[in-house]
């Protein structure tokens, strides 16, 4: 027979069982497998606590870089409350705040700007003998003027926050008063008797204001003696807790160099620690993988090495491998298969899904 019905008669053989092996016999009469670029394995990128998404492009089929943001986890931001100073500083990023408050009271205090309140009452504050004294008659929110009894260089700017009948509250704006002073309060800054609506009243320190929140601390925007003004940001806290109290970042990072395989969450969606967010394989987890009849189990085996050559691209130099794995279970139905694992030297520029031709060295 010659040579190139017998060739003929080997590939009529190949389609009739349908092996996927090529076994086109070359000149040097190596044979050729069919095979594809595949991924080892894939790794999962989870929530590190809890929250909402925030806005994300991500999705399969991007390529990323180790230390790439893939999510943003929305935090919950904790203001101050007041003008004042930061005190009893006690949280810190990755406390759980409950525990924090529990302990001490607060994750942190407030000290009031003005750092003195006074209460005080209109009794004989003014000239009780005119019925239409219009001092009796206070304002929360107004604006009034102290000084003290026993010094008339120590004054200071307040504002009335309580009113009940002829007693209120006011707290001290500022001041060079003396904690103890008993002063007289005015509507004026020139300190007219007339504008009096009360006297010996006595100064006292205003308490510090308890700062709280729900959840795990992630980060601290303050120190301890800090001055702040009402608004400006103290805490950042997440749902859920914090691994080894460590703290973390809201973003999400890739861990590695490598492509997107699917996305689990959207946007705006609520997560708990540990919800799956992503899987994603390492670029260098990329290998080919070729199915092969039982009959080359005798000479094909775990560490030979085998070159592949891009289908597609045949143009690219071959790239160097060895198998290191082979099934042990058999694929499909017939005569036996098994798929066999090479590992490449170079993964650069591959993608999954390639054909490759491979051929044992």
């Amino acid at each position: 027979m010659s040579m190139k019905k017998l060739l003929t008669l080997l590939l009529t053989l190949v389609l009739t069982f349908g092996l996927t092996a090529s076994l086109a016999e070359t000149q040097q009469g190596s044979v050729s497998y069919s095979g594809v670029v595949t991924y080892r394995e894939t790794m999962t990128v989870r929530a590190p606590f809890g929250g909402v998404l925030a806005d994300s492009s991500l999705k399969a089929g991007d390529s990323v870089k180790a230390g790439e943001p893939l999510f943003t986890l929305l935090t919950t931001k904790v203001y101050a409350p007041l003008d004042g100073v930061v005190r009893g500083l006690r949280a810190q990023p990755g406390d759980a705040a409950a525990t924090v408050a529990q302990r001490y009271g607060a994750l942190c205090y407030v000290e009031p700007a003005g750092r003195y309140t006074v209460s005080a009452n209109t009794a004989n504050a003014y000239d009780s003998s005119s019925t239409h004294n219009a001092n009796r008659y206070l304002n929360e929110g107004e604006t009034v003027y102290l000084r003290s009894s026993d010094d008339n260089d120590r004054t200071g700017v307040g504002i009335i926050t309580q009113t009940d009948g002829r007693t209120f509250q006011v707290e001290v704006l500022t001041s060079n008063l003396d904690p103890e002073d008993k002063v007289s309060i005015y509507r004026d800054e020139a300190f007219t008797t007339a504008k009096r609506i009360g006297s010996y009243a006595r100064v006292q320190k205003a308490a510090a204001v308890a700062v709280t929140a729900e959840g795990s601390i992630l980060t601290c925007a303050v120190s301890e003696g800090q001055t702040v003004h009402r608004g400006d940001l103290l805490f950042e806290t997440v749902t859920g807790t914090v691994d080894n109290l460590a703290a973390a970042s809201a973003q999400v990072q890739s861990p590695v160099d490598g492509v997107v395989v699917s996305v689990a969450q959207t946007s705006g969606q609520t997560v708990q620690k540990d919800t799956t967010l992503a899987t994603l394989y390492a670029s260098d987890a990329l290998c080919v993988q070729f199915d092969m009849d039982e009959g080359d189990l005798d000479t094909l085996a775990v560490g030979t090495a085998v070159r592949a050559t891009l289908d597609a691209l045949p143009q690219r130099d071959a790239l160097m491998g060895t198998i290191t794995a082979i099934s042990n279970l058999s694929k499909g139905e017939g005569d036996a298969r098994y798929t066999a694992t090479v590992t490449l030297t170079d993964t650069a520029n591959l993608r999954e899904g390639m054909n490759v031709s491979v051929t044992p060295q």
